[in-house]
């Protein structure tokens, strides 16, 4: 049997090529010419070769793992018809599955001890191969065809294990399937939210009764990391866990640039000092120090923070069960944002989407859409719609694919539905500093808005907007300007640049590890007697790294 592993675009690899049989897996993947010091990338194709080889070559995993799955399955079976049997003595019949010993922990035992792991790891594996072979097989196939990856697979596993209904699951197997082979370009995010929408569409309490056991695990731990620190683990809602994420930042974001902590300290220092109820302070220990930082400051800043979800009107009120979509966070059940929508502190803004047509700009300004037109795409697209990104998309810029041209507006790109999409900073940044790369967004036959980014190699990857099945009307709303003839230059700003050279920075990163490194020595040295073990000194091994988890 011959197998194409599928790459970005649906095509093997060129030279690549699978052949199974019924004794062996022949893996041949193309490599491109020579790579290296001597390589010659002279020609945009032979960078592109190099590129694909570089992202993709690892496509075959899935392949492996799908046979290796189909091999402890077919053992499983074996283990199974064994017990069941006149053979299998005193555990054969239903008695052997009400066993310790049942026959998967049997097959995971064989498993375990010939991969060296654990007998919960092997387990888990032995299930995710029931999973690919019984559950949901359609998605296997993915899998083994190149288009998803094992850590993506398994995921889908997660996903789907509370839908108990075969008939169900079998239907949304299949849909999760066909939207993934469909949609383009596929990224753990992307993947994780299509699923999502399926189940909490076709089989919402597979959704809400993780919701509610997740409501029922509500709680605060407090964990010792040793020398000193702890961790403090909240366990809340997923939109009162974003709101303090986005309040912490709100906090941090008034220090000034002298502050020597990273993001992550800062964040630690203003969770701590919200819930003691003390002051956040700028450590930057300078006399000029310009840093926002007074209540009313904060307070400012925190009042800006919002949580956005898009949700169908016939969502809200009662009459479907279309998920909505929580921005920053993906899909989530009908009930879920009626609850939402329910709060208190809730403001609820309706978009008519029949009116994006012909008023789609600012009446005073062509460069800025209008409100509803700026909803509606962060809404359809979700994140920032570069290939790979993930960023929340009412945090990302609102870019004109094709550049707007503000001396002449009616010649540049057009501000419409067509030629608008979210991009973080750093992609918006990317396509307008750096040269060679190229974005385009198409709107096919059947309504469906797709986006093209080309690498400067001249890869070009393909990928469907991610909330198409939220807000299908905007696919099908008719564009009434001409096509563009002299697009924006886009370079009107100036290029951001880095404090310090990535080696620089690098080595200023190492000498500062080194240095605390060496001064937390000399503190064990100069306690420590000479000669004397660390375990005489009080500090076992068994207590520093804590009991072994088995």
């Amino acid at each position: 049997m011959n197998i194409k592993v599928r790459g970005d675009s649906g095509s093997a690899s060129a030279g690549s090529s699978v052949v199974v049989d019924e004794g062996a897996i022949v893996i041949r993947i193309g490599r491109p010419g020579a790579t290296g010091e001597s390589a010659d990338c002279t020609s945009r194709a032979d960078r592109a070769a190099l590129l694909g080889f570089a992202a993709r070559a690892d496509c075959y995993q899935g392949l492996v793992l799908w046979h290796r799955y189909e091999a402890v399955h077919a053992l499983l079976l074996a283990k199974q018809a064994e017990s069941d049997g006149p053979a299998g003595g005193v555990e054969s019949g239903a008695d052997a599955y009400t066993r310790l010993y049942d026959p998967l922990c049997q097959v995971a035992a064989s498993y375990a001890t010939v991969a060296g792991v654990r007998q919960c790891t092997a387990e888990h594996f032995v299930e995710a191969a029931v999973a690919c072979m019984e559950r949901i097989p359609a998605v296997g196939r993915l899998m083994r065809d190149g288009l998803i990856c094992p850590a993506w697979f398994r995921r889908v596993v997660e996903q789907t294990a509370l839908v108990d209904d075969s008939d169900l699951l079998a239907f949304i197997d299949a849909e999760i399937a066909h939207t993934l082979s469909v949609v383009g370009k596929l990224s753990a995010g992307r993947v994780e939210a299509l699923v999502s929408s399926i189940v909490a569409e076709h089989d919402p309490d597979a959704v809400t009764l993780t919701r509610e056991q997740v409501k029922l695990a509500k709680q605060v731990r407090v964990n010792p990391l040793g020398e000193g620190v702890s961790e403090v683990i909240v366990t809340a809602s997923t939109e009162d866990a974003m709101v303090v994420k986005d309040v912490l930042d709100a906090v941090i974001a008034g220090v000034c640039s002298h502050d020597p902590r990273t993001r992550g300290e800062r964040r630690s220092a203003a969770a701590v000092a919200r819930l003691a109820g003390t002051d956040f302070v700028c450590e930057c220990g300078r006399d000029d120090c310009t840093a926002e930082l007074s209540t009313e400051a904060i307070a400012s800043r925190c009042a800006r923070v919002v949580l956005h979800v898009v949700v169908r009107k016939e969502t809200l009120g009662g009459e479907s069960d279309t998920p909505a979509y929580l921005d920053g966070y993906g899909p989530i059940s009908a009930e879920h944002a009626r609850e939402l929508a329910a709060r208190p502190d809730a403001v609820r803004r309706e978009v008519d989407l029949d009116e994006l047509v012909g008023h789609q700009a600012q009446p005073g300004n062509a460069y800025r859409p209008t409100a509803a037109v700026d909803a509606a795409m962060r809404g359809l697209f979700g994140t920032c719609s570069w290939p790979g990104c993930e960023r929340a998309a009412w945090k990302s810029d609102l870019d004109h694919v094709c550049e707007f041209n503000h001396a002449d507006p009616t010649a540049g790109g057009p501000t419409c539905v067509c030629n608008l999409n979210p991009k973080c900073r750093f992609h918006h940044g990317l396509k307008t500093f750096v040269g060679g790369w190229v974005d385009d967004q198409v709107v096919d036959a059947n309504g469906v808005i797709w986006t093209e980014v080309t690498t400067p190699e001249g890869f070009t990857v393909r990928q469907r907007a991610l909330n198409m099945w939220l807000l299908p009307e905007l696919g099908h709303l008719t564009c009434r300007h001409p096509a563009p003839t002299r697009p924006g230059s886009g370079h009107a700003g100036v290029a951001p640049e880095r404090p310090r050279t990535r080696v620089e920075a690098k080595h200023q990163y190492r000498m500062r590890r080194r240095a605390a490194n060496r001064r937390a020595r000399e503190v064990v040295e100069a306690v420590v007697p000479t000669g004397a073990s660390v375990t005489e000194c009080g500090t076992a091994w068994g207590t520093e790294w804590g009991e072994p988890q088995f």
